[in-house]
């Protein structure tokens, strides 16, 4: 079952996570289950690429689990704040929580659902053709340090490209810099596949498809270093639901769109572009390789000028999901429609 509710929420995240979010959607699921545990999460919206948890709720994965799971929509600037002080249990938002770790705050990356973003990088003119053309332009971000920022300077740095032969302006969010794309206000952008579907036709080139090129730590979850120490089984139980969503709606296509449909109402065009574009950058069973991590975390460290950076051990916890993926294989579990 699934109600709105900001009283409970309240209740659970404090006036103050309440006033910086401006807004809360919690959608408490699975309310009446006796004897179950409540658990607060967060996501940044409700889309395709959280499919995993969507599904766990309408198959009832999490009530296997016997948990109640509160999910509060707040993006990774808030949701991290929130994991450090307690106020979440997890966050999705495992790339702002990996910048958190790497400037020492006591959290770990536990689960990486996507790893190989489904941006495009298209230019806003013809002339410029190739990653070597945008030299001397602008490209424009949401902001500075953010996903789409890292991708870029990943994708730079495998190609040899200094970062600092482009001009990166933070647009601040998607409207401001779709309208800047439009009027060729900027030289290039990156668009997911429905933002593509929304600006109409581009002006220039697919400079790059980012998810063929390099991966990263896009979407998954974090906890505490206290929750994983003083409750580790909570931390598995929400991961054991949400694994086994993930197996279900990569597999049954028709099934979760209809499931995913519940919880954005965008047009099922949209929605069905999202969800080709999740399976495509799914990680094999919830993680990345040790490569990828510690490319990124060089990375993260380069931008913030962090000399010595942590070991990749410090900052990630793949264990639990080792754990979940080799009992469901040892019982043969499968997923039905």
């Amino acid at each position: 079952m699934s109600v709105i509710s900001t009283h409970e929420s309240r209740k659970r995240m404090g006036v103050k996570i309440i006033l910086q979010l401006g807004w809360v959607i919690s959608m408490l699921l699975c309310r009446g289950l006796v004897g179950a545990e409540n658990i607060v999460v967060s996501l940044v919206t409700p889309s395709a690429a959280y499919m995993d948890h969507f599904v766990a709720i309408e198959k009832g994965y999490f009530r296997e689990q016997n948990l109640n799971v509160d999910y509060i929509r707040a993006g990774g600037g808030v949701a991290t704040p929130a994991l450090l002080s307690g106020d979440l249990h997890l966050s999705t938002s495992a790339g702002s929580a990996l910048s958190a770790g790497l400037r020492g705050g006591p959290v770990k990356v536990v689960y990486t659902n996507l790893s190989k973003p489904s941006y495009k990088l298209i230019s806003t003119k013809p002339e410029i053709q190739t990653l070597k053309d945008l030299a001397g332009k602008k490209i424009a971000i949401n902001s500075f340090g953010d996903t789409q920022h890292l991708a870029l300077l990943l994708l730079l740095k495998k190609y040899h490209i200094p970062s600092t032969s482009v001009l990166f302006i933070a647009m601040g969010r998607n409207e401001t810099r779709f309208a800047a794309f439009k009027a060729a206000a900027v030289d290039a952008t990156l668009f997911l596949p429905r933002d593509v579907l929304q600006i109409g036709q581009s002006q220039g080139p697919v400079l790059a498809d980012i998810g063929k090129e390099i991966q990263l730590i896009w979407s998954g979850a974090a906890t505490s270093s206290k929750l994983l120490t003083e409750n580790r089984g909570l931390a598995e139980r929400f991961l054991a639901g949400a694994i086994k969503g993930r197996e279900y709606a990569r597999r049954f296509k028709d099934q979760t769109l209809a499931v995913i449909a519940k919880y954005d109402k965008s047009p099922r065009e949209g929605i069905e572009l999202d969800y080709d574009a999740t399976v495509a950058s799914m990680t094999a069973e919830g993680s990345v390789t040790d490569d990828v991590l510690r490319d990124e975390i060089t990375t993260r460290a380069e931008l913030t000028k962090m000399s010595s950076p942590p070991d990749k051990d410090r900052l990630f916890d793949y264990s639990i999901v080792k754990k979940i993926y080799a009992e469901l294989k040892g019982i043969g579990w499968q997923p039905k429609p």
